[in-house]
C-alpha cells in the first residue's frame, strides 16, 4: 500500500528534478523501470548475467563484485585456507586434501602404507625414503659400522659381534680355549676373550683361585678325641691314664721339635 502510494507520488514529481530516479513515468502515470533496474521503486541495479546469487552482489546495472572469500567474473569460486599448498575448497577459506596429502595446510606428503614410521619418510605419497643409517624396501634394516665383519646391528652403526667373534670389527676369533682345552685346571671353566683382553680367562670353583685356577684353597682340619676313664684303673693293654697323658705329652713335644727343626 505505501509503495503504491510511493510510486503514484513519484510520477508526481517531473524526473528532471529527481537525478537520483531510475525510472521514467508513462502517460498513466506509472513508473517505468530504466534499462539494468528493477524493483518496486527500480532501486535495485541489475548484476551481470551469471553473477552467483549468493556470493556476488553490484552497486550498479552489469557488474559483479564478489564477497570475502570468493573471486571469478562470477563470483562462483572460493578462495582457500591461505597456505593451502594441495588442496581445495567448497566454501571460502577451508583447505580439503588432494588424495596422498595430509595436515593442516595439506602440504605433508602420505608415505606407502609399509614405509616405517620413525625410520622412513617421502617426498610425496605412496614413496618411501630412508633416514641416515637405514636401508631396505621399507627402511627396517640398519647399516653396521664400517668394516663390521662379522656382527650385525639393531641400530645404525653397530658392530654386535656373532657368537664366536670379538674385537671392535667382530674379526677377531675367540677360539683360544678350544685350541688350548687343558688352560683351566680344577675343573673350571675357560672363556675365550680378545688378545687385547688377554685371550682368556678362567671362571674358578669355589675353593679354587689363580689365572689358571691351579690353587687349592680347600683345608683338610683333623680332630682328635681323648676319652678318660673315670678313674685311674688300667686301660685296655696294660695303659694307665698317667700313662697316656705322659703319651700325649711326648708326641706333642716331638711335634714342637719337628717344627723347630
Amino acid at each position: 500500500m505505501d509503495i503504491l502510494i510511493y510510486t503514484i507520488q513519484a510520477c508526481e514529481i517531473p524526473t528532471s528534478q529527481n537525478e537520483h530516479s531510475h525510472y521514467t513515468c508513462d502517460d498513466d502515470g506509472e513508473v517505468k523501470c530504466l534499462p539494468g533496474w528493477t524493483g518496486d521503486l527500480c532501486d535495485v541495479p541489475k548484476c551481470r548475467s551469471g553473477c552467483d546469487p549468493l556470493q556476488g552482489y553490484c552497486n550498479r546495472p552489469g557488474e559483479c563484485l564478489c564477497k570475502l572469500g570468493y573471486y571469478g567474473e562470477r563470483c562462483n569460486k572460493c578462495i582457500p585456507l591461505p597456505g593451502c599448498q594441495h588442496g581445495y575448497c567448497n566454501v571460502s577459506f577451508e583447505c580439503i586434501c588432494q588424495e596422498g596429502w595430509d595436515g593442516l595446510f595439506c602440504s605433508e606428503p602420505i608415505c606407502s602404507k609399509t614405509c616405517h614410521k620413525e625410520r622412513g619418510y617421502c617426498r610425496k605419497p605412496g614413496e618411501c625414503r630412508c633416514k641416515v643409517g637405514w636401508w631396505g624396501k621399507n627402511c627396517e634394516k640398519c647399516y653396521p659400522y664400517p668394516g663390521c665383519a662379522n656382527g650385525n646391528c639393531t641400530r645404525p652403526w653397530e658392530c654386535n659381534c656373532k657368537p664366536g667373534w670379538g674385537g671392535m670389527l667382530c674379526d677377531e676369533e675367540l677360539n683360544y680355549c678350544e685350541k688350548n682345552p687343558d688352560t683351566c685346571k680344577n675343573g673350571s671353566k675357560c672363556l675365550s676373550l680378545t688378545k687385547e683382553d688377554g685371550k682368556f680367562r678362567c671362571l674358578c670353583r669355589e675353593g679354587t683361585s689363580g689365572k689358571n685356577c691351579e690353587l687349592s684353597t680347600l683345608t683338610t682340619t683333623t680332630t682328635t678325641t681323648t676319652v678318660e676313664p673315670e678313674n685311674d684303673e688300667e686301660i685296655e693293654g696294660g695303659v694307665t691314664t698317667e700313662d697316656l697323658t705322659v703319651l700325649e705329652e711326648q708326641s706333642i713335644s716331638n711335634q714342637e721339635n719337628n717344627i723347630t727343626q
